[in-house]
């Protein structure tokens, strides 16, 4: 059985948890129910790991807030069940960009709840799925931008859009490949 919930991540000079929008959401709550950290790099990147039902479904606002907080940009990928992501990526004063890792198996969550792959309501999952592989190039583009905002220009055009429609066991490995093409010094 894979892990459900968000991976954030983001960049924040003390620990990422601590910022006052993942404070709020483990208020409450056993922190390390609902957000334990997954990796920390010495220029602050940190990835932390937000249990499903605290992130975007109670605050639809929640990554352009963590955006506002921390002055950097930040992405969040929704995993389900381990085996596809939708990723959401924004930068200060930059729009929202959005693709989905393992769209073969989006379509399948798809299918059964719209809703848990963000499917825009009213649009057939098939179309959904067809819109998002069809916008790989220009999403490639977009996450490079976010990139280069983020501190990391040199990245691979194709190399992205390849990442983009890999698959692995696992979607957090496919997503670690996409953050390590960035060169984001994951573990």
């Amino acid at each position: 059985m894979g892990s459900t919930g968000h991976l954030v991540v983001a960049r924040s000079d003390g620990p990422l948890e601590e910022v006052p929008l993942l404070a709020s959401i483990a208020e409450g709550h056993p922190p390390e129910v609902i957000v334990d950290q997954a990796w920390l790099t010495n220029a602050g990147w940190q990835q932390v790991h937000v249990e499903a039902g605290y992130w975007d479904e109670d605050r639809p606002t929640a990554l352009a807030d963590l955006v506002r907080e921390t002055g950097a940009p930040a992405c969040s990928a929704w995993v389900l069940d381990s085996d596809c992501a939708i990723v959401t990526g924004l930068a200060p004063g930059g729009r929202p960009w959005r693709t989905a890792l393992h769209l073969d198996t989006v379509l399948h969550y798809a299918e059964d709840d719209p809703e848990a792959v963000f499917c825009p309501d009213g649009m057939d999952p098939d179309e959904f799925v067809r819109r998002l592989n069809a916008h790989i190039p220009h999403t490639a583009a977009n996450v490079i931008a976010w990139a280069a905002a983020a501190g990391f220009p040199a990245v691979d055009p194709g190399r992205i859009e390849a990442l983009l429609r890999a698959r692995s066991d696992f979607v957090e490995e496919t997503f670690d490949d996409v953050l390590s093409a960035f060169g984001f010094p994951t573990p």
